[in-house]
């Protein structure tokens, strides 16, 4: 109202003035909102990048274990591989079972995602302005997610393939090897295989044969896989560390 009568008593110059004063009052009110703003979303950013960080740390610790487990499972399996190869010795070694059980024993890393869900669901991506980092972050889950698929097929490699002959032909406990059924939900459980007919006598002839040799083989090239998928996921790792290292400090 103060500028219409301004401008009706034709002070044009006063009205022209306090109009800027005005306008420059409300921009420099977006100005300094958009400032805060900014500097809100880069607190939360820096946030969520640091978590990120101390997250992948209990990641790189989990699948530094599991490789140096996954280590010992393919030696223990390379040792079969050498025992059955052996046609110079009627006997297997008495270290042949223990080698066999450890062959089988199955592990994933555990990898924690809850700080890196968290940043992702916040929609704080969008504010990475490192592209490099960026497709990085992005590309952490999919790397993540694909040991676990490859984990999923190694077990149905197990219950599949080999638990069959070894129920069999193997007893290395009374209750003989795991099998993995389906309850009346569909849910996957398992319960304790078939007890060979001569408990605590294996088969030495199937043992020996081809077939388990093929199986051997197969489930070394089973694991191999799942190693190579933790490896990736290792690298992956790295990488992520040191741009994510050279983020916060920036």
């Amino acid at each position: 109202m103060r500028i219409l009568k301004l401008f009706k008593r034709k002070n044009l110059g006063s009205a022209a003035a306090e109009t800027m004063l005005i306008m420059f009052g409300v921009l420099a009110a977006l100005a300094v909102q958009s400032w805060w703003d900014e500097r809100v979303e880069q607190q939360t950013l820096l946030s969520h990048l640091t978590a990120v960080e101390e997250e992948l740390h209990e990641v790189t610790a989990a699948v530094a274990e599991n490789l140096r487990r996954s280590g010992l499972v393919i030696d223990r399996t390379a040792t079969v591989m050498m025992m059955l190869a052996d046609t110079q010795t009627e006997a297997l070694p008495d270290s042949f079972m223990e080698n066999v059980s450890a062959m089988y024993s199955i592990s994933a890393p555990d990898l924690p995602m809850s700080a890196y869900d968290a940043f992702v669901s916040s929609g704080s991506l969008r504010l990475v302005k490192n592209r490099p980092l960026r497709a990085m972050l992005a590309q952490y889950k999919n790397e993540a997610e694909k040991v676990g698929f490859i984990h999923d097929a190694l077990w149905d490699v197990y219950y599949n393939v080999q638990v069959p002959f070894l129920n069999r032909n193997f007893v290395l406990s009374d209750f003989g090897w795991p099998i993995e059924t389906e309850d009346a939900f569909g849910q996957r459980i398992s319960s304790p295989g078939e007890i060979p007919r001569a408990p605590n006598s294996p088969d030495w002839d199937a043992i020996r044969s081809l077939e388990f040799w093929n199986l051997v083989y197969t489930w070394r090239i089973a694991y191999s896989d799942q190693v190579a998928s933790v490896i990736r996921l290792q690298r992956h790792c790295s990488q992520l560390h040191d741009l994510l290292q050279g983020e916060i400090k920036h």
